[in-house]
């Protein structure tokens, strides 16, 4: 079979992929284009992939990038916040994403907004200060993402929960954020707890119910724990409002990872929605309405596709 792949590969790509993507009903991805590291070429990309590209711009690799400068911290900043509005305004991506959870966790408080914490930080980052001057900085820089996704009214990715071997595991749970993403400066901001936080979905469902700008996105659940997936969308469901949940794939490098989560979250919605209608919560009309939202109609309003 891994020879037929490769042999279809090689006869050509685009249109092995569009076969891929036809068949899964995929018209749009909304890609980070922050992995790997150096970044894909965004036109290569796009000229490759069979459907519409919507890049989100992560943050990290710019922070690398800084860091690996001699700069001031008023030119760090500058730059900081110059690349990000190039990105948005110029660049044509459509919302940021941060992966804070890989670095130095969720547990990012409030005051970190703080200008003063962003430069004492910054200076015991210069001076080798070790772990805990990093965290501060980048807990001070990720609200400052924040602040910029509410000026250019982009949404925000937060990477939530589990992923490779380089997780934060203990503080990776989206819980931890619930004091941050309350505060009244950052309430305006569009935040998408990417994967769910999975496995504490149920807690990013509940803050999805509570927090009236934040979103859960169910991928990495899906497809990696494979037949967890109907469970897993029914468990968000009970406390996530229909409008508040969208489909994610989590699908990189292989085309084949976004076909088999997009064919595997089909079914699994089709499963859980199902189970709501005979139990009487949805209509079948309310369920169809539901699945066009979480499989397209809430991401294309989060980033503008309209």
């Amino acid at each position: 079979m891994l020879e037929r792949r490769n042999a279809a590969v090689r006869a050509g790509y685009r249109g092995y992929v569009g076969r891929l993507f036809r068949d899964a009903g995929i018209v749009t991805l909304i890609a980070d284009m922050g992995f790997p590291q150096p970044p894909v070429d965004l036109a290569t990309f796009r000229r490759e992939v069979p459907a519409g590209v919507v890049p989100i711009f992560r943050i990290e690799p710019l922070i690398a990038r800084l860091l690996a400068e001699d700069l001031s911290w008023p030119e760090f900043r500058r730059r900081f916040e110059e690349s990000i509005a190039n990105a948005l305004q110029r660049d044509g991506y459509r919302g940021l994403k941060s992966v804070i959870a890989y670095r130095t966790g969720l547990d990012v408080s409030p005051l970190s907004r703080s200008p003063d914490q962003g430069l004492l930080a910054y200076d015991g980052v210069k001076r080798g200060l070790g772990s805990d001057a990093m965290k501060r900085l980048r807990d001070h820089l990720l609200c400052r993402a924040l602040e910029l996704c509410i000026e250019y009214d982009v949404p925000m990715q937060i990477h939530t929960g589990i992923g490779d071997v380089e997780i934060n595991l203990p503080y990776c749970r989206p819980a931890y954020l619930m004091e941050l993403l309350r505060l009244p400066a950052f309430r305006a901001c569009r935040v998408v707890l990417t994967h769910a936080g999975y496995p504490y979905h149920r807690e990013a469902a509940y803050m999805a119910h509570v927090l009236p700008r934040v979103y859960c996105d169910v991928s990495e659940g899906i497809p990696f724990a494979g037949h967890a997936a109907p469970a897993l969308i029914r468990e968000v469901l009970e406390m996530a409002p229909l409008s508040k949940v969208v489909y994610g794939s989590d699908g990189f490098a292989l085309p084949e990872l976004n076909y088999t989560a997009a064919k595997l979250a089909k079914q699994a919605l089709g499963l859980a929605l199902g189970q709501l209608v005979e139990e009487g919560m949805l209509s079948k009309t309310e369920a169809e309405e539901a699945a066009w939202l979480i499989l397209a109609g809430t991401a294309r309003r989060l980033y503008r596709l309209d």
